[in-house]
């Protein structure tokens, strides 16, 4: 169990200590849970309370907190804070396994230094393996794949033949990476199979979640840019260009040919239409569906996507539309009975 003391961790993190620096801490808990041997964190307000409960032995928090009788390291972002103390905690010190000898390697693969390829990995004629690269057992490495420096392909992963990934990407279990797209032309009531001979490209530090589905382009590339995380099971369609620092969520899908430009987030079951542009810094809200080019910045929410502003008041209106429905039957059987009297009287 790896242990560190108060000073040392807040100087880590770059941070301010009040309280006593030689406290020796063995981890991070949350408040509620963490001991005097423990570290916490309070990013959210909303659970503030919990510091007057907890018996953390010393809690990251922002440069605004007070709180007697606690040992604070105070940084300017706690969630960061929180983050880089579960790095220094929990991760371990890279150590290179070899190539075992139940894994396949073809003679004409390159594999670089201190590689750590586990057992029925294969790694196909051509393919180029960095350096300090983890593949674990049942990923295939297609033919002329590369994977850069320092990248770690979780079990049962396939690069297809020609993918490029970067340096210090992490593809989760059962990804697929470069299998041909969805694209088909009609051969009178037939579809006839249109060869994807393009392929994928995915930059520098990008993490790709378990089962996601990344199709080669038709021509030219697929392409995902340095930085961007894709959750568990998004789909990214043949020829999608994603910028960098992009986050989509779990089951996002983007259709053929579109772009997002950097720093884009998709929320949760969101989805794009093919042949699009949205814009950088664009946030499209869960399950919503975007059918057209979105501008830089913009916000939008709701089927088909409209600015979230606009989603809101149309989503209030119609929550409204049933008792503005009986209001009208009321006014339609008053005017009928108004009617009635009125011709009753006229005869």
């Amino acid at each position: 169990m790896k242990t560190m003391i108060l000073g040392d961790l807040a100087r880590l993190l770059e941070g301010a200590l009040e309280g006593d620096p030689g406290l020796e801490v063995s981890g991070v808990a949350p408040l509620d849970r963490a001991g005097p041997s423990q570290v916490s964190f309070l990013s959210n307000p909303r659970y503030a309370s919990s510091l007057k409960t907890t018996r953390a032995g010393g809690v990251i928090v922002g440069l605004d907190v007070r709180e007697a009788g606690l040992n604070l390291i105070r940084v300017k972002d706690p969630y960061l804070g929180f983050a880089r103390a579960m790095e220094a905690f929990y991760a371990s010190p890279y150590e290179s396994s070899g190539i075992s000898e139940r894994a396949f390697v073809h003679p004409e693969a390159r594999v670089g230094r201190q590689p750590s390829i586990h057992p029925f990995a294969v790694v196909c004629q051509g393919a180029r393996i960095g350096d300090r690269v983890v593949l674990m057992p049942g990923v295939y490495i297609g033919p002329g794949a590369t994977v850069g420096d320092d990248s770690v392909i979780h079990p049962n992963v396939v690069l297809e033949w020609g993918v490029a990934v970067g340096k210090r990407v992490i593809v989760h279990g059962g990804t697929v990476i470069g299998s041909d797209g969805f694209g088909y032309a009609r051969q009178g009531e037939k579809h006839y199979k249109i060869v994807h001979a393009g392929s994928v490209r995915v930059g520098d530090d990008v993490e790709i979640g378990a089962g996601c589905t990344i199709d080669r382009g038709v021509m030219g590339e697929t392409v995902i840019e340095s930085g961007t995380k894709l959750d568990n099971l998004v789909m990214v369609a043949h020829n999608v260009r994603i910028g960098e620092n992009c986050l989509l969520v779990g089951q996002v899908g983007v259709a053929g040919s579109t772009r997002l430009g950097d720093r884009v987030v998709m929320a949760g079951q969101s989805g794009a239409a093919g042949h699009l542009k949205i814009g950088d810094g664009v946030t499209v809200l869960a399950k919503s569906a975007v059918f057209k080019d979105i501008p830089d910045g913009e916000t939008v929410a709701g089927i088909p996507a409209v600015e979230s502003g606009k989603w809101r008041r149309t989503t209030a209106i119609l929550g409204k539309l049933d008792d503005l429905r009986r209001k009208v039957i009321n006014l339609e059987a008053r005017e009928r009975k108004r009617s009635q009297k009125a011709g009753e009287e006229g005869n």
